[in-house]
């Protein structure tokens, strides 16, 4: 491929340098006239005699832009990304009327969804496959008896997608518990004893520890003092409340190093045909440390197409002093961490933290007091 310029030429006698050319055998191209001023195109190799015609006829010669070989190479690897990106799109049309390109799991959990997807990957069923060599009859079958987590399974082919729907199996039910002695789940300051079959050996007031009896496994019949008097089994139910206290503890640094944004960042972004990567993203941020959002596009169409991006922001450390509005964040997070945790039967009674400070640390300690069920069992 030949070397191409363009060059500019001024002066009176332009017809006498067009003619110059011509008798030289040079070729120019794209020629534009404006006054006494002429812009063309030509090969490089015929910039020397091109000088020097314009310098017989008196005129001004200059070069304005030159294409070397590895421009135009350039050029073309550009446009061969485009072309090859045309055809990746059209042979993908055309492919998707004979091929499922992923398998997807409906209706189970994720890690059943991935024991089933690897057991069709193991019978062959996979990304890629070709449509008529499916047998939808045959993939529920392999679903139905390969995992004993699933009660059934239902297979169809949605566009260029193989869809497995299922129905885990119901766990089996739970045996009756037994009807024994009632246990305290907590520590406790027991303030009801609701009793309804047994004996209740505690109190309101009375202090408990997890594991101790609230309620024995037998009822008494007669004097308890008498020697002769009876105890009969029966089952220990009821209903005992008790004062039960959740803390939690924080070490709050009075400085601490905190990862903020420097403003700069970086974007890429991946192309995917169903699972199939087509275009990679890439990575050459060069920042030494950053954060990541990914960021998922579905296009819809014909084919399952998704953009992926992903956004990386550069960072850096500071120094940062805890002040009253950081400690009370903290708090306000940790109080409502302690109350999720907080039994379902409880109501607050009443709520509090106190905090010192010692060296280079704040110590709060956080408490929930409540009332709550610390033994249960229905009649």
């Amino acid at each position: 491929m030949k070397a191409k310029m363009k060059i500019r030429v001024e002066g009176a006698d332009l017809s006498a340098f067009l003619s110059a050319a011509a008798n030289g055998g040079n070729v120019l191209c794209r020629i534009e006239r404006k006054g006494n001023m002429i812009t063309a195109v030509c090969d490089e190799k015929d910039e020397k005699h091109l000088r020097r015609a314009a310098a017989r006829c008196g005129l001004l010669f200059s070069v304005e832009s030159k294409t070397d070989m590895k421009s135009r190479a350039r050029a073309i690897i550009s446009h061969a990304g485009i072309i090859a990106a045309v055809v990746v799109i059209v042979a993908s049309l055309i492919v998707s009327r004979f091929f499922v390109f992923s398998v997807s799991v409906t209706g189970a959990s994720p890690a059943l969804s991935s024991e089933i997807i690897a057991l069709l990957k193991a019978e062959g069923i996979e990304g890629l496959t070709l449509k008529s060599g499916i047998d939808l009859q045959n993939v529920e079958k392999i679903v139905e008896n390969g995992s004993g987590d699933v009660a059934f399974a239902e297979a169809y082919i949605d566009g260029v997608k193989l869809v497995v729907n299922v129905r885990e199996q119901l766990p089996e039910p739970i045996a009756e518990e037994e009807k024994g002695k009632l246990y305290a789940s907590s520590d406790a300051i027991v303030t009801r004893v609701e009793i309804s079959g047994g004996t209740a050996v505690v109190k309101a007031g009375d202090t408990v520890r997890k594991g101790d009896v609230l309620i024995e496994d037998y009822i008494v019949v007669g004097d308890p003092l008498d020697p002769d008097h009876k105890e009969i089994e029966t089952a220990a139910k009821g209903d005992v409340y008790g004062r039960v206290w959740y803390t939690e503890r924080l070490l709050i640094p009075t400085s601490r190093e905190v990862t903020e944004r420097t403003g700069e960042s970086y974007c890429s972004t991946a192309l995917y045909l169903g699972d199939r990567l087509l275009i990679p993203a890439r990575e050459n941020h060069g920042f030494k440390e950053y954060e990541r959002t990914v960021e998922t596009k579905r296009i819809n169409g014909a084919l399952p197409f998704t953009l992926v991006t992903y956004s990386y922001y550069e960072t850096r450390k500071q120094t940062a002093v805890t002040d009253e509005a950081y400690i009370e964040s903290e708090v306000y997070a940790s109080f409502a961490r302690l109350y999720a945790s907080l039994d379902s039967s409880a109501t607050v009674l009443t709520s509090y933290k106190s905090q010192k400070k010692v060296d280079n640390y704040y110590i709060i300690i956080l408490y929930y007091e409540v009332e709550q069920l610390i033994g249960c069992r229905e009649a």
